[in-house]
């Protein structure tokens, strides 16, 4: 889920959308934001280039708001909120965003070894394949004696652990 900055003047509309986003998992942040939302066109304009920039907009602004989607404003989440559509506007801003922000190093405590990442993609193989083998061997590009001695030392590091 979306690290998020609000920036939202009225205390009510903040705690509503803060309460919606954290009960889809979201995180509220004050910094190293991935979205970042604003009550304000030209609050939000200022944070165009850096972030993904969602704006709150009630039907009578809603022709400022499409004037700062020209200039960058990635959209806007409606005012009343409607269900569901916050939640929808963050995902699709974050998924817009490049895979590391300026504030934000990427770092190693996501990645896997490159051989547990091939024994995922293998098993995951076989589940598809229902346990087939031969057509799972055939899937991977692989021989069928390679995906067995491939179990077999998956089967033996996961017994280790």
């Amino acid at each position: 889920m979306a690290r998020v900055t609000l920036d939202i003047a009225d205390m009510a509309n903040r705690l509503t959308l803060k309460g919606l986003l954290e009960r889809s998992g979201h995180q509220i942040v004050d910094r190293d934001a991935q979205v970042f939302i604003a009550d304000t066109p030209a609050e939000a304009l200022r944070r165009v280039g850096v972030l993904p920039v969602l704006l709150l907009s009630g039907v009578a602004s809603l022709s400022e708001t499409l004037l700062a989607m020209e200039k960058g404003v990635f959209g806007y989440i409606l005012l009343p909120f409607q269900p569901g559509e916050a939640n929808l506007m963050v995902a699709r801003a974050l998924q817009s965003a490049p895979i590391s922000t300026p504030h934000t190093e990427p770092t190693t405590e996501n990645l896997r070894s490159l051989q547990a990442v091939e024994a995922d993609h293998i098993l995951n193989a076989l589940r598809v394949c229902k346990n087939n083998q031969a057509k799972a061997a055939k899937i991977l590009g692989i021989g069928r004696n390679t995906l067995w001695r491939k179990l077999k030392k998956i089967e033996a590091t996961r017994r280790d652990e």
